[in-house]
């Protein structure tokens, strides 16, 4: 026997006493109205004081591929602070390119590095591209390979790798470092690529007013708090974004940042 059904469940629901337009639909249904953050700065801060540099790695990438993703994205440049196209031929390789660009020991990197020249196991000649060359504020020069794990089982390529290493260490770099999807979690892949693109914009007067209002924290809070506290608007949440990663902010949970993260000044 079916159970009767509840009427209330089919009734019309009741509007909702404020215009949500400008809200996307599935934000509206998961979470209802919302009131927005308080604003004391006026307008969007755009950057049009330089181009954004080209791509600059040695090796063309083939923007088609029925096998991996291309990845063509907008970074700063650590030489010269400016934004550059960084390319990329898979996932793995372009979140090894954001942890690395935050690394505050790395002073340059250079993609798609080579092409070198090499013996193959086989005794036949070979050529490789090394996905990224790091080069570290100490003057270290480290090569970086980056395959997934699934491709490094038969052995082929590991063997590959260190006719690769004799080639090119000590003449033209200190190391040959292998990366797989292992060596870094995607939580802090996606905060780093975060960080990198909220940098590319500064806010002087955002960052101004978060750290009036950081001096004066007492405990931890949310960051949505913060920025209520802070009176910075949707100007905000990458204001506190960078301050965390430039350690003006201590961040004390753990995991994706978002509004719900837990902040706290920094001791």
């Amino acid at each position: 026997m079916n159970m009767p059904i509840e009427r209330s469940l089919n009734a019309p629901a009741t509007p909702v006493g404020r215009d949500l337009s400008g809200m996307p639909e599935a934000f509206r249904r998961a979470y209802g109205p919302i009131e927005v953050f308080p604003d004391d700065l006026m307008g969007e801060v755009i950057r049009e004081d330089c181009p954004v540099l080209a791509y600059r790695g040695q090796r063309r990438i083939n923007p088609r591929s029925r096998s991996s993703c291309r990845i063509f994205a907008v970074y700063p440049d650590l030489e010269t602070g400016f934004p550059r196209v960084y390319g990329m031929d898979s996932g793995i390789e372009h979140g090894n390119l954001v942890v690395t660009l935050i690394n505050p020991r790395v002073r340059k990197v250079q993609e798609q590095f080579g092409p070198v020249k090499f013996r193959k196991p086989d005794g036949t000649k070979g050529t490789h591209y090394f996905d990224l060359l790091i080069t570290y504020k100490t003057g270290r020069r480290v090569a970086v390979a980056v395959k997934p794990t699934s491709r490094l089982a038969s052995g082929r390529f590991l063997a590959e790798l260190e006719q690769i290493r004799c080639a090119v260490v000590p003449d033209m770099v200190d190391e040959v470092r292998l990366v797989t999807e292992q060596c870094f979690s995607r939580t802090a892949a996606v905060n780093a690529a975060t960080y990198l693109r909220f940098s590319l914009c500064p806010d002087a007067d955002a960052d101004a007013r978060l750290e009036e209002t950081v001096a004066k924290l007492d405990g931890d809070l949310t960051i949505a708090d913060l920025i209520i506290l802070s009176r910075t608007g949707s100007r905000g949440f990458r204001a506190v974004y960078r301050a965390i990663f430039e350690q003006r902010l201590g961040l004390v949970s753990s995991g994706s940042i978002n509004l719900h993260s837990i902040v706290r000044r920094p001791q």
